[in-house]
């Protein structure tokens, strides 16, 4: 575990995770997935923060003057672009098997679809629709799904490169950060305006995502996910002002589907914002971001009285990168073999789709802990031996 990570965080992060992947098991149930976004879900009114969660305690988990610019950049491109590199290429080559074998097409036909798929990716859904390369060509859907579900890599990893040029000189003073702030709102709301979803790479939510992280970086200096529960009033006092964070957000996401019928709002789905509000969402997201992250927290540090509960969740938030990353992939891989593509069990398919993915997701962390356990003992063994040392003493 992280050393600046606590116990409250990985149970968080483990729950957002499983929640995230309901998600996407629940948009398979619908015939077009978009369908989804259109109604008003448990999801989308009470844990729309969960992505944007997920920015802030990135920036949350900053420490100062551990390294430089550079050291810091390297650190994330072999956190990110790795993981990134390698989903991608295991996701194409995966799921171009499986539309190989079970749709019995051509080799040169399913090449095609996984090109035409992949150009798609790179583009924003309305300008593709725009230039009429959306009507014209013939895509690989699952595949569309597991490489979509992969912008939060390469919008982390841009962020932060932004995130590390700037957080010294946020973290100086409230009033600079609140300047930086407003003015990369301003920016996000503006794009939202006048741009908005025609934008590929998801670059309307950058400006957001990087508000985010500076807010938490400069908040994590007043402890503020952190305080000590000394007293039986100051936890009260906390729950109470966590239950009033969710308050607001649920109010707020009821609110803008009344007036507006924006469902997703502050959720970043896919790294977008709903076109409805344009721009709004913005500062919605924003602000549920810290909302959210404080109300999750706060509810995980109570976490600790139910101890299997407890152990159960940090283990799966210590490996939430692993959760994430390889989700699209498992998810593809059961709506293939065993749905054959096919919607045939409604919402029940969701549940079962989940259980399914978080199985092999388990397994496989498991089966990576084992093989970097090992290598580390392996490493610790060859440092004995070429200190002249015996094995046998460790």
């Amino acid at each position: 575990m992280n050393k600046h990570r606590t116990l409250a965080q990985d149970a968080a992060k483990g729950l957002m995770i499983i929640a995230v992947i309901f998600f996407h098991c629940y948009l398979t149930t619908f015939a077009v997935p978009v369908d989804a976004l259109s109604q008003f879900s448990l999801l989308s009114a009470f844990f729309p923060f969960l992505l944007s969660s997920f920015f802030f305690y990135a920036g949350y988990n900053y420490s100062p003057n551990e390294r430089t610019f550079k050291q810091n950049v390297a650190r994330r491109a072999k956190q990110l672009l790795i993981p990134l590199a390698i989903a991608f290429v295991i996701s194409v080559l995966l799921i171009g098997s499986m539309e190989l074998i079970f749709d019995h097409n051509d080799v040169t036909f399913t090449f095609q679809k996984i090109g035409y798929t992949i150009l798609y990716g790179l583009m924003s859904e309305p300008l593709a629709i725009i230039s009429g390369f959306a009507a014209n060509h013939v895509f690989i859907f699952e595949l569309i799904i597991a490489l979509g579900l992969l912008w939060f890599l390469y919008s982390l990893f841009i962020c932060s490169i932004f995130f590390y040029l700037l957080v010294r000189f946020t973290n100086k003073s409230l009033a600079t950060l609140l300047s930086v702030d407003a003015a990369l709102l301003i920016l996000a709301f503006c794009l939202g305006q006048f741009i908005g979803v025609y934008l590929p790479y998801t670059v309307q939510c950058y400006p957001v995502i990087l508000a985010i992280m500076l807010t938490a970086a400069y908040l994590r200096q007043s402890h503020f996910l952190n305080r000590r529960l000394v007293t039986k009033k100051n936890k009260i006092f906390i729950v109470i002002n966590a239950l009033v964070a969710e308050g607001i957000i649920v109010a707020t996401c009821i609110l803008c589907y009344r007036l507006f019928g924006a469902t997703t709002t502050g959720s970043l789905p896919g790294g977008k914002f709903d076109e409805s509000l344009k721009g709004f969402d913005a500062f919605i997201t924003f602000a549920f971001s810290i909302l959210g992250t404080f109300f999750l927290h706060s509810v995980c540090r109570l976490v600790k009285f139910v101890p299997v509960l407890r152990t159960c969740l940090q283990w799966v938030g210590n490996h939430s990168a692993i959760f994430y990353l390889f989700h699209p992939i498992f998810l593809d891989l059961v709506l293939i073999v065993i749905f054959r593509k096919e919607i045939i069990w409604g919402h029940a398919q969701a549940y079962f789709m989940v259980f399914v993915v978080v199985a092999l997701l388990v397994g496989v962390s498991l089966l990576l802990d084992l093989i970097f356990k090992r290598r580390h003992n392996n490493e610790d063994v060859n440092e004995i031996v070429r200190k002249h040392e015996a094995p046998e003493d460790i």
